[in-house]
């Protein structure tokens, strides 16, 4: 004991035994400040950690709602799909197609028939009355005034007479 003793009274040996408690002092004020930091560090991790469990429970209770809404909808749509209604426009596509070959074998009929049928333009007459005008006239048939003088070859200003026969079709 008297050994420690002469040595700690020893300057050199002081000077190192004090740089070593220096050392050791900030060795464990760093090492708890460095645990002060993480234990900050690791309470907002707990935080974010209980944040992202709630909104796992709410996401999976969401999808335990949409599930079930999924399961009601397949099961009306497969009650819908047996349906008269569905069975019908299950139906419509050979139906259509019955369709499209009747209207193409109408329209080559049509066709057929307005090649052989001859155009007839038959001139429709009027005959003129007392009291009768150009403009009452053509106001009857669908016409404007000079079609009507065009197509009788009348002159402006001439008179209708009572009895005269007007062309009134075009």
């Amino acid at each position: 004991m008297d050994e420690i003793i002469s040595r700690l009274t020893d300057k050199k040996t002081r000077i190192i035994y004090t740089i070593a408690a220096a050392l050791l002092s900030l060795f464990v004020i760093s090492t708890v400040l460095m645990l002060y930091h993480l234990s900050g560090r690791l309470t907002e991790m707990r935080n974010h950690v209980v944040t992202i469990e709630k909104k796992t429970v709410d996401l999976e209770k969401k999808q335990t709602e949409d599930r079930g809404q999924l399961t009601l909808l397949d099961r009306r749509l497969t009650a819908f799909s047996n349906t008269p209604a569905m069975k019908a426009i299950d139906t419509l596509p050979s139906r259509v197609s019955i369709l499209e070959k009747q209207l193409e074998s109408i329209q080559v009929r049509q066709k057929v028939t307005t090649v052989r049928a001859k155009p007839t333009h038959k001139k429709q007459y009027y005959e003129v009355k007392e009291g009768d005008t150009l403009y009452r006239i053509s106001r009857k048939y669908g016409l404007t005034v000079d079609e009507l003088i065009k197509m009788n070859n009348l002159h402006e200003g001439e008179p209708l007479r009572v009895g005269q026969k007007l062309v009134v079709s075009k």
